[in-house]
């Protein structure tokens, strides 16, 4: 929508303040405080801004803003920048207000409803043949499966969301859906290839200067080397996504980094700095974040009972979060801890317990770790075959190039003689028509009939064309002769006839011979 320019600049000026007083915030408030400011300062601009695009963005931002504060008003400011969408016809901003209202309902646990707001979105991307949307929407579906725990789903659309972005060059959607596909990788025990993705995602982040996508990154680097059991490469992980964080306004919760930096500490051996990091940071998690939280609570709990606390409170806690998790290292790691809290306590009973557990979790970790081998190797066997076969296909090519080369050269020669050929036969061909047309002229100049004198009665002369032909009828051609003389075909012979019968109101050919010559 246009707007005056007295209402424009004053809008710019109102954009520019609420930018300035965002940087400001961020610098020098607490996170909280900083948006109370920003959500205040966003609703006194929606109530001057226009009914324009910029207010969609606008309520757009509002329920981003608020996603940490209070999901029902999320949905209200997203509903709300949606429907001035679609009365604008701005499908983008549909689609992005949208997106905030499916954070929300995510939140809520109204997964069926989120999953209905994220397909919506994907129509309009599809029907607005949005393909940058239709990226993003895609990788957003599968972070909403992953956190379902439906990592088939989840990892079908991470994939769709790279290929998606490969396409368009869209570098920031690629690092974003590696890191994702990394992410599974590493949970189904794939820590090859999660390796492989995460350090493709990082290069990617790096050669973006993608300060928040680098932390991310980092830190799950550090999640993969503890998976791994190399604790000080885990550790330096975490410093680095630590140290990129102190610096920026990071979306990664830095309650997150830090347990894994405590984790890394424990193994390591410190168990007093374990323990202060996870015991200051465990409150500090976002509510979604529930395996993060277990695992956390589960490594307080150890050293806890290491430093003679009672952990085992802790690990319950842990063991209640994870019931029905499909994250085993985690699940199996709990049981151990509890069975061995306690043989401590004097309670064998439930240790026998959990040792049970341990080993049946332990069994079959080990067997889809077997198959994933089994699998990987596989891979690389189909590998090793497919690149002999593509070298014996290039030796075979190899082999033919000096054939085909000489074929080549001889086609070429063809090709020249041929085209050299037919030059002297079309400059030939046309000199003969010269020919014909000067003698059908002179033809025609011989004539009895005076068509300069005929043209000057009639209404609508005669033209060239038709001169030709009624000299050719005099002569007494018929159609054909005429066509193959003139070198048309017989239907333009008629067509002109019909013409020539018009303009001089002749019936057929013998009528217009003496109506002209009457003239």
């Amino acid at each position: 929508m246009k707007r005056d320019g007295s209402k424009s600049e004053a809008f710019f000026l109102k954009k520019l303040r609420r930018t300035i007083l965002t940087l400001t915030c961020c610098l020098f408030f607490s996170p909280v405080f900083s948006q109370e400011i920003i959500i205040k300062q966003l609703k006194q601009d929606l109530i001057t801004a226009p009914r324009d695009t910029n207010k969609v963005w606008i309520y757009r931002d509002l329920a981003f803003y608020y996603q940490d504060q209070h999901s029902d008003s999320v949905i209200y400011f997203a509903d709300e920048g949606a429907k001035l969408a679609i009365q604008l016809n701005f499908i983008r901003g549909q689609i992005w207000s949208l997106y905030q209202k499916a954070l929300a309902l995510e939140y809520l646990n109204r997964f069926e409803e989120a999953m209905e707001v994220f397909a919506f979105m994907k129509s309009l991307s599809l029907q607005s043949k949005d393909s940058l949307s239709l990226a993003k929407v895609t990788n957003a579906i599968g972070v909403a499966y992953y956190y379902q725990g439906i990592q088939d789903q989840a990892l079908e659309n991470f994939q769709q969301g790279f290929d998606l972005s490969e396409h368009l060059g869209y570098l920031e959607g690629m690092s974003q859906a590696l890191n994702n596909l990394a992410v599974i990788y590493r949970q189904q025990r794939n820590f090859r290839r999660a390796m492989e993705v995460h350090q493709k995602s990082l290069e990617i982040k790096n050669s973006q200067a993608d300060t928040v996508g680098m932390i991310n990154s980092h830190y799950n680097l550090g999640l993969l080397y503890a998976y791994l059991n190399d604790y000080p490469k885990s550790l330096l992980e975490f410093q680095k996504a630590d140290a990129l964080s102190s610096n920026t306004a990071s979306s990664h919760n830095l309650a997150e980094i830090n347990i894994g930096k405590a984790v890394a500490f424990y193994h390591l051996g410190n168990d007093t700095l374990a323990y202060k990091l996870l015991s200051e940071e465990v409150p500090k998690l976002k509510p979604d974040k529930i395996h993060e939280k277990a695992a956390a609570l589960t490594y307080l709990g150890i050293v806890e009972i290491k430093l003679d606390k009672n952990g085992i409170n802790k690990l319950l806690e842990a063991r209640e979060l994870l019931e029905n998790s499909d994250r085993l290292e985690l699940r199996r790691l709990l049981y151990k801890e509890l069975a061995l809290a306690y043989e401590l306590t004097g309670d064998p009973g439930r240790s026998v317990r959990f040792w049970k557990e341990y080993n049946l979790l332990n069994d079959s970790i080990n067997n889809e770790q077997k198959a994933w081998a089994i699998e990987e190797m596989q891979a690389r066997f189909d590998a090793i075959e497919k690149d002999k076969k593509i070298q014996q296909q290039e030796m075979a090519l190899f082999s033919e190039q000096s054939k085909k080369k000489n074929i080549s050269i001889i086609l070429t020669l063809l090709f020249f003689a041929f085209t050299i050929s037919l030059f002297f036969y079309v400059k030939k061909w046309r000199k003969q028509v010269k020919i014909r047309q000067e003698e059908l002229e002179q033809k025609n100049n011989s004539g009895n009939l005076d068509f300069a004198k005929i043209n000057l009665k009639m209404l609508s002369p005669l033209t060239k064309r038709e001169i030709e032909i009624i000299r050719l009828v005099e002569e007494g051609k018929s159609n054909q002769e005429i066509a193959n003389q003139l070198f048309v075909s017989e239907n333009t012979i008629k067509t002109h006839l019909k013409n020539i019968f018009s303009k001089t109101e002749a019936n057929n050919r013998t009528d217009l011979i003496h109506r002209l010559h009457r003239y």
